[in-house]
């Protein structure tokens, strides 16, 4: 209580409420402005959901003594014409060819995707101008 004139006036005193402008936080006294992270790809890359991916097509490679013939594998053995050829492989042309599927291999790192070899990385984040990056987000400084 306060003496004022002729009267006892209860005085209470309290901090200001701080508040900040809309789209900011206040942060240790500090209104702050969060904007969101740009993601950058490196070249070659395309963006899916949060990753960046790049996508190859596999090498295809058959196995030894196997010669690849369009999207086949093909390993010719002679035989007469009135031979029959051994199983799994087809007659032409006199001789009997097997075929075995394509063994597809991707580079290190890569994945195998059925029919591409992809890529995975983590794409980059940048902040506009005068912000600066801070866990996850853009601060401005």
């Amino acid at each position: 209580f306060v003496f004022s004139g002729k009267q006892c006036v209860q005085s209470d005193t309290a901090p200001p409420n701080p508040e900040c402008p809309p789209g900011t936080i206040l942060e240790n006294g500090t209104c702050k402005l969060i904007q969101q992270i740009d993601t950058v790809c490196p070249s070659g890359f395309v963006e899916e959901g949060n990753r960046c991916v790049q996508y190859l097509p596999a090498n295809k490679i058959c196995p030894s003594g196997f010669n690849l013939s369009g999207q086949q594998c093909v390993a010719p053995e002679s035989a007469e014409l009135e031979s029959t050829c051994p199983p799994n492989s087809i007659s032409g042309n006199g001789k009997c060819k097997v075929i075995k599927n394509i063994d597809m291999v991707c580079p290190p790192g890569y994945t195998d995707s059925g029919d591409d070899c992809v890529l995975y990385v983590a794409p980059a984040k940048e902040c506009p101008p005068n912000f600066i990056l801070q866990g996850l987000q853009c601060i401005q400084t």
